[in-house]
């Protein structure tokens, strides 16, 4: 794809914006960004299945933002690979709200040439989850397959870090630019999955990491893989959220079996009784997968990993990563601005999207009903939460949310209490 191409994709995609299910639509009647581009104002108008605000953007032709993001790109080796790029995953392009391109720091695999693992899970990792992420992540990356993640802390690192020690394929996909190091924690670990792998998102360069990125993002790593193992995950986590959607894009759902007064265990084992395929080693994935996809696995190095395999604290030591979670109140106050380093931008930007004062009307209309509906000081759990006019799924997104923005608190036994 020529360099002109590439301005026009960079176009589309700052007037697309992200997740947009309207996006689909286009690349159906069109064949290049630029069709779009030089579309006349009674063109647009006439658009079918568009929206008055997407009709108002296409009309703005001001290619400054395209420009300058690529020489950014340029300058900081960054890929630009945009839906109509042989490199674009076939898999995201089944999607009904596929990302219109994708920055990527590092090297794609042929995603869909490849068996690929999503790996995903709380943040406040058990000794007994982080011991099995690690070691399923080092197996499964040993027999070849590229392990997918979100890079957040706890099971996400882990996982990643499994995959790297195997000397294995590990990709990442963030929830903020790639110019941001989210969680700063894991500066050591991008770097590392970028010189092994890809780290990969589809938000701009210097796009803080605001919580609402996030249930968006997810939809690209269960996009990008055949299946996804959840490790662990309390009732109305982040993972359960990336399982749903998972099952909805017709993936292969996993999950890791735990004790039944964990509350990290209660999201795997409910997915589980709902028909999710457990795991208790990475003998049920390869197996799972032995029929369709026998030659994409390397049965002899998995085999091997599995006796002789670098021990956990050791890998995690190396690639910076304590492979335990944080507390809420300890997250929110570690990540309040992006930081400053190798690939980092120079200006700082708070994670708030206004002053503290302007937080609270700043918040997606569904979050703040579900933040006026909790009690105050008593805690409550999303699934039995009532809010007029919200579905209960939406609820469970809407609160992991507001714990991600701070305006809550997770509780064991998946409750949330507001602050």
């Amino acid at each position: 794809m020529n360099s002109e191409d590439i301005l026009y994709w960079l176009w589309l995609s700052e007037r697309i914006g992200i997740a947009s299910k309207e996006f689909g639509k286009l690349v159906k009647r069109y064949d290049s960004p630029f069709d779009l581009y030089r579309l006349e104002e009674e063109e647009i108008e006439g658009l079918e299945g568009v929206s008055e605000r997407l009709k108002l953007k296409l009309a703005d032709k001001n290619l400054d933002f395209a420009y300058k993001t690529k020489y950014e790109c340029a300058k900081k080796g960054i890929h630009v690979i945009p839906y109509g790029d042989a490199r674009y995953p076939e898999r995201l392009r089944q999607l009904e709200d596929p990302p219109v391109l994708l920055y990527v720091m590092g090297e794609l695999p042929s995603m869909d040439e490849r068996l690929c693992v999503g790996m995903v899970g709380t943040r406040k990792i058990s000794e007994y989850g982080r011991q099995s992420a690690y070691k399923i992540s080092y197996e499964l990356a040993s027999a070849g397959m590229v392990i997918v993640s979100g890079m957040a802390l706890g099971v996400d690192g882990v996982s990643a870090v499994g995959a790297l020690a195997a000397g294995g394929t590990t990709v990442a996909v963030l929830g903020c630019g790639l110019s941001v190091v989210y969680p700063k924690e894991h500066a050591r670990l991008m770097r590392a999955i970028a010189a092994h792998g890809a780290v990969v998102s589809e938000y701009p360069l210097s796009e803080p990491p605001y919580g609402g990125n996030f249930p968006k993002r997810n939809r690209i790593i269960s996009g990008l893989c055949q299946g996804v193992l959840i490790v662990e995950g309390a009732q109305g986590s982040g993972a359960l959220i990336t399982a749903s959607l998972a099952e909805k894009q017709g993936r292969d759902v996993f999950a890791l079996p735990g004790k039944i007064d964990e509350s990290n265990s209660d999201g795997p084992n409910e997915l589980i009784r709902q028909g999710a395929e457990a795991v208790t080693a990475s003998d049920d994935i390869v197996n799972f997968y032995s029929f369709l996809y026998m030659d994409k696995i390397d049965y002899n190095e998995w085999n091997r990993s599995k006796k002789q395999m670098l021990p956990e604290i050791m890998a995690l030591t190396e690639y910076g990563v304590c492979g335990y979670g944080k507390g809420a109140s300890e997250r929110k106050a570690s990540v309040q601005k992006p930081i400053r380093g190798e690939g980092i931008s120079d200006k700082e930007e708070p994670i708030s999207r206004t002053a503290q004062s302007s937080a609270w009307n700043a918040l997606d209309p569904v979050w703040r009903k579900v933040l006026e509906a909790m009690p105050i000081s008593q805690p409550v759990s999303a699934d039995t939460l009532t809010v007029d006019g919200v579905s209960t799924a939406d609820v469970i997104t809407a609160m992991t949310m507001l714990e991600l923005e701070g305006f809550c608190e997770g509780l064991p036994g998946g409750m949330f209490l507001r602050k």
